[in-house]
């Protein structure tokens, strides 16, 4: 599996345009929790950030939940998630199932 690298998760990120995002899946050591980044919908009223990661169990738990983290920068999202995730999650795949 082609490793994650922050230059290109930063390389995408600044690329995305408002209702595209990437996702991920982080690693066991942190859960194997669904990651989300996007442009923050809300940017540019005062006091937004540019960038936001959602984080939660799959992708409609992070969805639904708050910004775990946002950012001016998308170099900041991309060092984190390069840090802790192991693998993309294509628009194409369907979600992780775990057995009963």
């Amino acid at each position: 599996m082609p490793e994650i690298t922050k230059k290109e998760i930063t390389e995408r990120l600044e690329a995305l345009k408002p209702g595209e995002s990437l996702r991920f899946r982080l690693t066991a050591t942190f859960g194997e929790r669904f990651v989300i980044l996007q442009v923050n919908p809300l940017y540019p009223k005062k006091g937004q950030k540019k960038f936001v990661l959602l984080n939660g169990k799959d992708e409609a738990n992070a969805r639904s939940q708050p910004p775990f983290y946002a950012a001016v920068k998308a170099k900041k999202l991309a060092e984190w998630v390069a840090d802790r995730a192991d693998r993309w999650i294509t628009e194409t795949e369907p979600p992780l199932q775990r057995a009963a």
